[in-house]
């Protein structure tokens, strides 16, 4: 795999290289960077594209050799590159090459324009055409029907195969021809059949004796997240979306759904960084800074918890013999929670993903990482006593050792049990989970383990609750 990257990188490399040495020579040498775009794979012209400043990809992306290949790269590069090269276009040049693409990529990509050239781009649209993708932008992109294109083979419910196959010959724009869905006449979802068993039957043969009935299907507002776990369970090529009426309204192929994926988990990586779900490699440095700031101060308003909490127990804190002990032992406790914390809920926002954590799975789930929070706060909290007995046995009288591991272990026990708690709520309550293992799980982990901690000091060390009272 490593072999496999580094061979990807090192051709990536190469590409950038004579693509921008050609460009630089302009019109000197246009026939040869054409000539170089001709052999190269628009969707490597794609990924190098990105890497470049702006007068250098349009310069490559106007070479192209066909306004195909100039709609695959638009379709295949980033979001920031597309909207830099759509800006560097003529309404004329723009209109062009994103009416070559598919009706749900040129949905995306008019989302880069202005509402009002948009409508004109639309209006020049064959009318078919144009009106699949009015419908497909009244979806959210987020959802089935933001993600679905309505190019699909469809047959009327009792055509023979010979009728069916006639039907289909002359829509082979379709994006995926393997599969063709078999429709009332109202336009309800009644089976699916396939291109091969079509050839195989007689000519006469009427498709329902071939077709499948038992179909796996989302609909137009299930999330892209489900729609992925679904292809994924079911090992899908294409899945088809239907409405409320069960009338099938386009296809997700497994391209899109590959697309999907790598968007949620960037989204969640990114989000249990303390971030926004937007790349930050796409958006101006102000914008960055915006939406970042709120998430620290998120975590400033934690800190400002513990200090409050270590105020509380003040008079605690400065008794002799303990005032040593107790601040180290409060960072180790809110060093280790946290990381437990965010270790656990990282597990369940994963899981909560994926769909290995289904709602009748999530109280089994629970019990288990408390358990395992456990049986990990009575090892770190041993090894820390043992520590202390060994090394430090002349400073630390053994009732406070005592008072050192019953907190540690109760801490880090809540902690597994906040991690694995909170991305639940936040399902159950309609916030993204990826969101709870950022700051919030951190602040929640180290104002409460904190507090927990100084809890077992009051009320197990000897003499400490008068002097708190």
């Amino acid at each position: 795999m490593a072999q496999y990257e580094s061979s990807t990188q090192d051709r990536a490399v190469a590409l950038r290289e004579t693509l921008v040495s050609l460009s630089i020579l302009g019109d000197e040498d246009l026939a040869a960077l054409k000539g170089c775009l001709n052999r190269v794979a628009p969707e490597d012209v794609a990924v190098v594209l990105g890497d470049l400043d702006t007068e250098e990809r349009l310069a490559i992306f106007k070479a192209l050799p066909s306004v195909e290949s100039r709609a695959t790269v638009l379709e295949e590069t980033d979001q920031q590159t597309r909207s830099d090269l759509l800006e560097g276009l003529s309404e004329e040049e723009r209109s062009e090459v994103i009416g070559e693409m598919p009706v749900d990529d040129l949905v995306d990509a008019l989302d880069e324009l202005s509402e009002a050239e948009q409508e004109r781009i639309i209006a020049d649209l064959e009318e078919e055409e144009a009106e699949d993708v009015r419908e497909l932008r009244q979806y959210e992109p987020d959802s089935a029907g933001g993600m679905m294109t309505s190019e699909f083979l469809a047959a009327p419910l009792g055509a023979t195969s010979g009728e069916a196959l006639a039907t289909i010959q002359g829509n082979l724009n379709a994006e995926v021809i393997s599969y063709v869905y078999v429709i009332s006449g109202e336009g309800q979802l009644k089976g699916v059949v396939s291109i091969r068993n079509l050839l195989k039957a007689r000519p006469e043969t009427a498709v329902e004796e071939y077709m499948e009935t038992d179909i796996v299907k989302v609909e137009v507002e299930t999330d892209r997240e489900e729609v992925a776990a679904v292809v994924d369970k079911y090992n899908l090529p294409v899945i088809p979306v239907v409405d409320s009426n069960d009338s099938i309204r386009g296809i997700v192929t497994f391209d899109d759904v590959l697309d999907a994926v790598q968007d949620e988990h960037s989204e969640d990586m990114l989000r249990m960084a303390g971030t926004t779900a937007i790349h930050p490699y796409y958006e101006p440095i102000y914008m960055g800074v915006a939406k970042r700031l709120p998430f620290l101060l998120v975590t400033l308003t934690g800190c400002i918890g513990v200090l409050l909490v270590q105020e509380r127990f003040k008079e605690l804190i400065t008794l002799p013999g303990l005032m040593l002990m107790v601040l180290p032992i409060v960072h180790l406790i809110s060093g280790l929670s946290g990381n437990v914390a965010v270790v656990t809920s990282t597990v369940f926002v994963r899981g909560l993903a994926t769909g290995e954590i289904y709602p009748g799975r999530i109280s089994r789930a629970v019990w288990q990482e408390l358990f395992i929070g456990l049986l990990i706060g009575l090892v770190i909290a041993v090894l820390v006593g043992l520590v202390l007995s060994l090394f430090f046995q002349e400073k630390y009288e053994p009732a406070i050792i005592l008072v050192v591991v019953c907190g540690l272990f109760a801490s880090i026990a809540w902690a597994a049990t906040i991690g694995a708690l909170v991305p639940v709520f936040c399902r159950r309550f309609g916030i993204d989970p990826a969101i709870a293992s950022g700051p919030f799980v951190t602040i929640t982990v180290d104002i409460s383990a904190s507090f927990i901690f100084l809890l077992f000091v009051l009320l197990m060390h000897p003499g400490a609750a008068p002097a708190v009272g």
